[in-house]
């Protein structure tokens, strides 16, 4: 929600309190770390908090079953960035076993929490982003690739903290547009009128509207990590806990199996499949086979779409056949099934 001062009949964006004080800004950090599913809007279920250089780092899992790395840090550069990506890709090839050994409870909290977290969510959800940034100072060199950087599934959030007289800290939570032209403005700063003027043919989407200004007063001394979930109204979705999943639309087994053999017979093989979401950094490319057998890039053979596609993403709760498509813009698999 954009704040503006009506000055001389005009509009002008609200400067409100002062730059935000050492203190404010930590404190902040720390109350946006233990309300991090509030702040994002977004149902995950928190595996456990790292100490990294400036800031903390989150492993959880989202709606999909897809391992995710949240972090909060102070001051985002290219070389935190780097250091951001690194550590998500290998969260993202944490197993199971590995994620319930962190859990708080070990396995049977781990697979108890999961199951009813799984239960409330909607069917055939895709995975988000797998590595998401909220930092308080975003360096100008990563702003400036910011188009490519969430081509690569990262998504970064601007936390912009004033300090007010009477004691408060006023905060607002900012997604990043891949425009960069089109970012809020500062608010350390009133910017050029005319630069509020909006693009003719600027599109802004909802997902990236701003969230909120939040007022975070006298944030509560610092709490043991608890599990961060959001309430979602459930949806007949069905669970199947031993496979830590939903479902697929064809039941892995001899079932799948004939009916990705069906499929095959019907095409020209090899045919290219192709899981694209440039936004959400996902571009997976994987061979079929006269027989029904999918092939990975990486040499890997499944005869399950489902499979591969949890094989490919290093998720757990990927209904290959809803995300396979037969080429680019393609049919998927699963409106190929008679």
């Amino acid at each position: 929600m954009a704040l503006f001062d009506l000055k001389d009949d005009r509009l002008e964006p609200a400067v409100l309190g002062r730059p935000a004080t050492d203190a404010d800004r930590t404190a902040v950090l720390a109350a946006v770390r233990r309300q991090i599913a509030e702040v994002l809007h977004r149902p995950l279920l928190a595996v456990g908090w790292d100490q990294v250089v400036g800031g903390d780092a989150l492993t959880a899992l989202d709606a999909a079953g897809q391992v995710i790395t949240i972090e909060v840090i102070d001051v985002l550069d290219s070389t935190a960035l780097l250091l951001a990506m690194a550590r998500a890709t290998n969260a993202a090839r944490t197993g199971r076993d590995q994620l319930a050994s962190r859990y708080p409870g070990g396995l049977p909290a781990f697979e108890r929490d999961w199951s009813g977290f799984r239960g409330a969510m909607p069917a055939g959800v895709e995975p988000g982003p797998r590595l998401t940034i909220v930092a308080t100072t975003i360096a100008d060199d990563v702003r400036t690739s910011f188009g490519m950087i969430a081509e690569s599934g990262v998504e970064l959030h601007e936390l912009r903290v004033r300090s007010t007289e009477d004691g408060r800290a006023l905060v607002s939570v900012e997604l990043l547009h891949t425009d960069v032209a089109s970012q809020a403005l500062d608010l350390d700063q009133a910017a050029d009128p005319a630069a509020q003027t909006a693009a003719p043919d600027a599109d802004p989407e909802p997902s990236t509207a701003t969230v909120p200004t939040q007022v975070v007063a006298e944030p509560p001394s610092p709490q043991p990590d608890a599990v961060a979930t959001v309430p979602v109204s459930a949806s007949g979705h069905r669970l199947d806990a031993a496979a830590l999943g939903a479902e697929p639309t064809v039941p892995s087994g001899a079932a799948s199996e004939q009916a990705l053999a069906t499929i095959a017979q019907a095409l020209e093989t090899p045919a290219t499949l192709v899981w694209l979401r440039r936004r959400r950094g996902i571009d997976h490319r994987a061979t079929l086979a006269a027989d029904g057998t999918i092939t990975l890039a990486d040499g890997t053979a499944y005869r399950d779409p489902s499979a591969a596609a949890n094989a490919a993403q290093h998720t757990q709760d990927i209904d290959g056949w809803r995300v396979w498509r037969v080429g680019v813009g393609g049919p998927s698999l699963r409106e190929l099934l008679a």
